[in-house]
């Protein structure tokens, strides 16, 4: 067992097994994952991260463990299960990336968080031995995603799970990440709409605000189909009067807008996946 080294090593397995799914907790799902993981190593420590992404919802799904996997301990296994493929020719992937494991379906729902951290190496999970017994067609995280990344997480070697497998092979998620520069605007997407109507961009602030040559106190131009708005650029929302818009750098250093005491959302109608343009 690894778990007393966390952290010391930059992709050794530390003992720590986080999930996130669309399985709720109503139902025996989760705790028959979380029974399986601990059969295969007494010594694990399991963390949820959530288990109540919308069901199907790959794209959410990607964006939680995106803006999550970072702060926790290097050499972490994250199982990622929104799996709507299941039982289908969708492959089972393990990704080893700088810092952590990723094991889950390969619909894109890894791609985003290992890709930022840097992916390394993957291989479709081959190894029958290494899955729990009998293997359910409509329940891979319980039978084949759980038992391999515990495995993982206490010590297996990652190179003997399966099959290597380019990284330019395995599915793309659709969220869209980055920017497009449009003369002197830039074009970014939303990516999440949190609870409180803020809107999640794709790209880091401070990366928007270099290229539109902006700064704290300044305002741009929020273009979103056939609509224009202004926004304040500020640190924080709620620096700003009651009902203003507000572009600043999210708690995960992605830009976001947001309303005071408001919705970005209802002002802007904009949804998941919707462009929208910036310009000083």
């Amino acid at each position: 067992m690894v778990g007393s080294r966390c952290g010391e090593s930059m992709i050794e397995a530390c003992g720590i097994l986080a999930f996130l799914t669309d399985f709720g907790t109503s139902d025996p799902y989760v705790p028959s994952m979380k029974g399986v993981a601990m059969r295969v190593c007494r010594s694990i420590t399991l963390v949820d991260i959530t288990h109540e992404i919308p069901p199907f919802d790959v794209d959410y799904g990607s964006y939680i463990l995106f803006s999550t996997y970072k702060y926790f301990p290097p050499g972490t296994v994250f199982v990622a299960v929104v799996d709507p493929g299941v039982g289908t020719s969708r492959k089972p992937i393990a990704i080893a990336s700088k810092n952590y494991y990723f094991v889950g379906p390969d619909n894109g729902i890894l791609m985003m968080a290992a890709e930022e951290d840097g992916l390394e190496s993957a291989v479709v999970l081959t190894r029958e031995e290494l899955f729990w017994k009998p293997v359910s067609r409509s329940f891979h995280g319980r039978d084949i995603f759980t038992p391999v990344a515990a495995r993982i997480a206490c010590g297996y070697d990652f190179r003997l799970l399966g099959e290597p497998v380019s990284p330019s092979d395995l599915a793309r998620p659709k969220l869209r990440i980055g920017l497009e520069k449009a003369g002197d605007c830039v074009k970014s997407w939303v990516i999440h709409v949190d609870r409180f109507g803020n809107v999640i961009l794709s790209e880091k602030f401070k990366r928007i605000i270099e290229l539109l040559g902006v700064g704290i106190g300044n305002k741009v131009r929020v273009v979103i189909g056939d609509h224009e708005f202004t926004a304040i650029v500020e640190k924080v929302f709620s620096v700003a009067p009651p009902g203003t818009l507000v572009l600043y750098e999210n708690s995960f250093q992605l830009a976001e807008l947001a309303v005071n005491l408001g919705s970005a959302e209802r002002i802007l109608h904009a949804s998941k996946g919707d462009s929208l343009t910036l310009c000083k």
